[in-house]
């Protein structure tokens, strides 16, 4: 175990290595569509460019390409700007969010609304510009980016006066709010409860995840979480607070219990899949004879799965999981095949893609792993100098 365990911290090492040596966008085929007229280009910086008029060489704009963090990771735009400091046109030019979500931004409005933007608007969704239901993550990103890119050209190369800049605030609102007491109560619930009691709480918090966490906010902790924790894909704090409340409240509740208190108490799928167990009569076989084969399998899927992302430096591109598909009411005819498979097997097994698919349990044991080797490592580190006095 410890050769296995060694093997797939060296192996993740390297997939990070490859991936950042792959990082790099092409705008080259998007800037004849980002300013109008007949100019020439000059490449003033990364990923930057400058443009004059043919006829009389005045320089007539700047197009420049910016990135903020969307749901999947580092989402870039490019951006092309006149010489008054105002935006003509924007295109995606790297994304790694997931495709439906991003052809509703790309073939909606948002990218439309962007044109005619001055680098002294607000560029606030609801107020200047209008939302993608369902796709927020994605719409900050495209909004944030060509925001940065618009004032960094009005500033740095246009010399116009800055903007008075709302003082952000850290958005704090009813999603947070029940997260974070869901967590505490499943936390200290299983801690200090017992008997009804406890499995009175238990099916409440599930069943306010599978409300709040699944159909409502939409956001079960994935793979796709994990993976941006791994590459520091961090997303801004100031919108997406939610996302750092999931992510290190389940990584810090397990390092400090050694326990995982949300996939037994919160996780809304496991609700999903325990309220259909009650309709079926799920037995809790747990397939004994063959547990160490699934066990295996599952941490080989997550670990091929987290190496895939790292090297091509995309966080949703090897996820399988089905909780978008059912609490979003849409996904691909295999997708949809998928979650009705597992959803069948839910009323005959308890918690079926618990205990045999999730890749959340793979990096609780694996970090459960880590701890053991560290602990070990410390105590012989602290055992050393005593042994040599004697």
């Amino acid at each position: 175990e410890d050769i296995i365990g060694g093997c797939t911290l060296v192996t993740l090492v390297i997939a990070a290595l490859i991936g950042l040596n792959r990082s790099a966008s092409d705008i080259s085929a998007h800037v004849q569509t980002l300013l109008t007229g007949e100019e020439r280009y000059e490449v003033t910086g990364i990923e930057t460019y400058k443009a004059f008029n043919r006829a009389s060489e005045a320089p007539v704009g700047y197009i420049t390409v910016k990135q903020s963090n969307g749901f999947g990771g580092p989402l870039k735009v490019a951006v092309g700007v006149d010489a008054a400091g105002i935006v003509v046109n924007a295109v995606v030019v790297e994304h790694r969010e997931t495709p439906s979500w991003f052809d509703k931004v790309e073939n909606g409005a948002l990218m439309a609304a962007m044109k005619g933007k001055r680098y002294r608007d607000h560029f606030e969704i609801g107020r200047d510009v209008d939302g993608i239901t369902g796709a927020t993550y994605t719409t900050r990103a495209v909004i944030e980016s060509v925001k940065a890119a618009t004032r960094e050209i009005a500033l740095n190369e246009l010399n116009l006066p800055e903007p008075d800049e709302k003082p952000r605030r850290i958005k704090f609102g009813f999603p947070e709010i029940v997260l974070l007491l869901l967590l505490a109560t499943g936390t200290f619930g299983i801690k200090y409860a017992s008997g009804k009691t406890l499995k009175r709480i238990r099916w409440a918090t599930m069943l306010a995840g599978l409300a709040v966490v699944g159909f409502m906010v939409n956001h079960p902790l994935t793979l796709v979480d994990i993976n941006k924790f791994l590459m520091g894909y961090w997303p801004d704090v100031h919108y997406q607070l939610y996302w750092y409340l999931l992510t290190f409240g389940v990584l810090l509740i397990f390092l400090t219990t050694d326990k995982n208190y949300y996939c037994h108490m919160v996780c809304p799928f496991g609700a999903a899949q325990e309220c259909l167990a009650v309709l079926g009569k799920a037995k809790s076989a747990h397939l004994k004879p063959y547990h160490g084969f699934f066990k295996w399998l599952r941490r080989s899927v997550v670990w091929l799965a987290v190496c895939v992302a790292l090297i091509f430096r995309n966080p949703g591109i090897s996820s399988y999981e089905v909780y978008s598909t059912i609490f979003s009411l849409s996904g691909t005819n295999r997708e949809v095949l998928f979650l009705v498979i597992v959803l069948v097997f839910s009323l005959f097994v308890r918690r079926p893609w618990c205990k045999y698919l999730c890749p959340v349990p793979a990096f609780s044991d694996y970090i459960r792993f880590i701890k053991s080797r560290l602990k070990t490592l410390l105590s012989a580190l602290t055992q050393t100098p005593a042994l040599k006095n004697e």
